[in-house]
């Protein structure tokens, strides 16, 4: 029977480093328990809330783009739609931090 002594691999995801579980402690004598920890989680709430600021910022930015893009449309392409130049206008008008999905 063969044992295997050391594994080596190559970490594709250099960004991932090893730290300390939360169950530390809880372990058996001489056995520590590792968890893959990524960079960006390990400063809590405040990551969370950038990614979150960040989400909200690139949406806004989705939507005036789409909006843009409607205004740029044929009023035959509106037809086919089921829209007027009207609602268009009244669309691009718009604030952009105005988000229809958002009730």
């Amino acid at each position: 029977m063969y044992c295997i002594r050391n594994i080596r691999w190559i970490d594709l995801r250099p960004a991932l480093t090893l730290t300390s579980s939360h169950t530390e402690g809880k372990t058996m004598k001489g056995q520590k328990a590792l968890v893959l920890m990524h960079p960006r989680f390990a400063l809590g709430g405040f990551s969370h809330a950038l990614e979150a600021v960040v989400q909200q910022l690139a949406r806004w930015r989705q939507l005036h783009r789409q909006r843009m893009e409607l205004a740029r449309l044929s009023d035959a392409a509106l037809h086919d739609i089921g829209m007027s130049r009207v609602d268009v206008l009244q669309e691009v008008e718009r604030p952009f931090w105005d988000d229809p999905l958002k009730k």
